[in-house]
This record gives C-alpha cells, sequence and structure tokens, in this order.
C-alpha cells in the first residue's frame, strides 16, 4: 500500500469517526432539549407546578417541612437530598481511570504542541493536531457517556424544586434576617433567581461534590489496598 493509500484510508477512518460522534452528540443534545422543555413546563405552566407541588408536600412536608416554620433549613435540607441523589450516581456512571488518562494526554499534548511551534517543526505540528482531534472525541464520549444517565435525575432535581415553589407560595412569612439583610424575602429574585434558589443551588453543589469525592476516595483507597495485597501475595 502506497503513502497516498494510506493517507486516504486514514482520512476516511477519521472521518468515519466524526460521523459516528456527531450522531452521538445530536442524541445527546436531542435528549437534553426533550428534558428541558419539560423542565421548562413544568416550572412554568402553573397548574402543573402545583399539582406537582401539592401531591410532593404529601411526602416532603411532613419529612423536612416543619410544619412551614424552619424555611430556611427546609431549602438546605432539599439540597443536600438532592446532592446526595446526585452525587452517588455520579460517582458510578463516571469511568474515573479512563477520564484521569484523558486529561493527563490532554496536558501530554498541549506541552507537545507547544514544543513544536516553538521548534517551527510544521510536520510535528500537524501530526500532534491530527491526534489531538481523535483524543478530543475520545474525551467528548467519555463526557457523554456520564452525563447521559445524569441528564435523567434531573427530574428529580426539579421535582424538588416544583415542590420548593409550592411550599414557600404557602409561607405565611417568606422573610429572614441575615447578617447583612435584616428583611430577606426569599421569594424576591437576585439577578434571575429567586434567593431560595440559591441556597438550595449551593447545598446542592456542596453535597454532591463533597459525596462524590468521599465515595472516590474509598473506593479508590479499597482498590488499591486490594491492588497492594495481590502483589504481595503474587
Amino acid at each position: 500500500m502506497t503513502d497516498k493509500e494510506k493517507s486516504r484510508m486514514e482520512r476516511l477512518e477519521q472521518m468515519q469517526k466524526q460521523k459516528e460522534m456527531m450522531k452521538g452528540m445530536y442524541k445527546f443534545q436531542g435528549l437534553y432539549f426533550v428534558i428541558l422543555i419539560f423542565d421548562l413546563a413544568v416550572i412554568y405552566y402553573l397548574p402543573l407546578r402545583d399539582a406537582i407541588g401539592g401531591a410532593f408536600q404529601t411526602a416532603f412536608g411532613p419529612l423536612i417541612g416543619f410544619n412551614f416554620q424552619y424555611p430556611v433549613l427546609t431549602i438546605a435540607l432539599s439540597g443536600i437530598i438532592t446532592g446526595v441523589v446526585t452525587g452517588i450516581p455520579r460517582y458510578y456512571f463516571t469511568d474515573w481511570v479512563r477520564l484521569g488518562k484523558v486529561q493527563k494526554r490532554s496536558q501530554a499534548y498541549s506541552k507537545a504542541l507547544n514544543q513544536a511551534y516553538k521548534e517551527s517543526d510544521r510536520d510535528k505540528v500537524n501530526k500532534l493536531r491530527k491526534m489531538q482531534q481523535e483524543h478530543m472525541m475520545d474525551q467528548q464520549r467519555i463526557q457523554m457517556s456520564s452525563q447521559t444517565p445524569l441528564i435523567f435525575l434531573s427530574f428529580f432535581t426539579i421535582l424538588i424544586f416544583v415542590w420548593l415553589y409550592y411550599f414557600l407560595s404557602n409561607l405565611k412569612f417568606a422573610f429572614i434576617s441575615l447578617p447583612w439583610a435584616s428583611n430577606l424575602d426569599l421569594n424576591a429574585s437576585f439577578a434571575v433567581f429567586p434567593n431560595w434558589i440559591i441556597v438550595s443551588f449551593i447545598s446542592n453543589l456542596t453535597v454532591g461534590y463533597f459525596v462524590t469525592m468521599v465515595i472516590k476516595y474509598v473506593d479508590f483507597s479499597l482498590k488499591a489496598m486490594r491492588f497492594s495485597q495481590e502483589q504481595t501475595g503474587s
């Protein structure tokens, strides 16, 4: 096989990989769009939002509602619950070993490209850029495979938010006192979002990533211990 034929075969393989990657991205974006439309409908269509919020009030009200007496605690606990529910699957749906290898490879490609640019080695730059494109497709595949299951979990998060909308709309007094604000309205908007969403989001984000990191640390420690025992035994 001549060099031209090899180059042509490589281009065809690259094009085929790109087509497969684009198909996967279109499916992922389509799924994300459908769920986004559902989320917007649930949040902004008031009859549906009130119906779902009222239904969830029967479950979450006695659990973390505290008879409408501690709204900030209720909001924080709802964020913690969603953080735990999303944090555990985030770990198990992510291939951390493969992700770590991809990140190391990205750093290696960036370093090699910078060196090739400094040396004005065009052939090396072109070769590295082709390799980097394949690497980026692999990175995107990993991200989509880990994020797709988590999109479905966003249903749970949205339902919690819908319940909080219902919960806070039934508060007799939605004002709290903070060191920097004596009368803060939980339902008032800060920029685009209501104040209570910011509290819930911070709780969710903090707890979610904390849970993921703890599970990751424990799991990797156990794997390292088992590997060490196997190496010692062998």
